[in-house]
């Protein structure tokens, strides 16, 4: 077989096609070979880099869920950062592929393995975003924490873990009594980002994944 001189790229069509498919047709649905027929590549080039399935919808959780925040930062410069987190976390939880994804992913969330992938990724990738924003509005006076790598784990846990429908259900009153909870840890903590119009966006985001 000859070396792939481009794995990054090869990655990165397996994990954009597989993401469409489980979108389409749901990850369950969604079989190895589905993927494999829209790629057009050979099994072997697929299991070189994933071994399974399961592997896939990993390293779309992993990362994939930040890339598009990444991309978002760049485009709010005229903004200060608490103004920058507000516009992020509203457009985040308005995306409806996200939506789409983690409601079709909520029946992986038993598997240890999927959750502490979930939390790996939020680590790795999500937590140095928001620390920087954090940063930012120490230095511009919108934000006043202290320590922002600690605000920066203790808001994205509750967050993705807490307040996460891929974690488990709870009724909308619970729902409703987290988020007022959150907003008044965050105002504590000198990051008033939860405004009407974010609250607005994470109950919309909430709801519609229970449904």
């Amino acid at each position: 077989m000859a070396r792939n001189k481009h794995p990054e790229k090869t990655i990165k069509q397996i994990l954009s096609i597989s993401y469409r498919l489980f979108l389409e047709k749901g990850y369950e649905q969604t079989t190895i070979q589905d993927i494999i027929n829209e790629l057009g590549m050979s099994k072997g080039a697929i299991y070189h880099h994933f071994k399974s399935k399961e592997e896939i919808l990993h390293a779309i959780s992993d990362k994939g869920n930040y890339l598009n925040t990444i991309e978002l930062y760049k485009n709010y410069n005229h903004l200060n950062a608490l103004q920058k987190l507000k516009k992020i976390i509203c457009n985040e939880f308005d995306n409806l592929e996200k939506k789409q994804f983690n409601k079709s992913a909520i029946s992986l969330t038993e598997n240890p393995k999927f959750v502490s992938t979930l939390l790996n990724g939020t680590m790795k990738y999500g937590v140095p975003i928001f620390q920087n924003l954090i940063e930012e509005g120490r230095k511009d006076g919108s934000i006043s924490v202290e320590d922002s790598k600690s605000a920066s784990e203790v808001i994205l846990l509750l967050n993705n873990v807490w307040l996460s429908p891929m974690i488990g259900q709870v009724s909308e009153e619970d729902l409703e009594r987290k988020i007022l909870y959150l907003k008044k840890l965050t105002e504590l903590m000198g990051i008033p980002f939860m405004d009407e119009e974010v609250v607005n966006a994470i109950n919309s985001y909430l709801k519609s994944i229970f449904k």
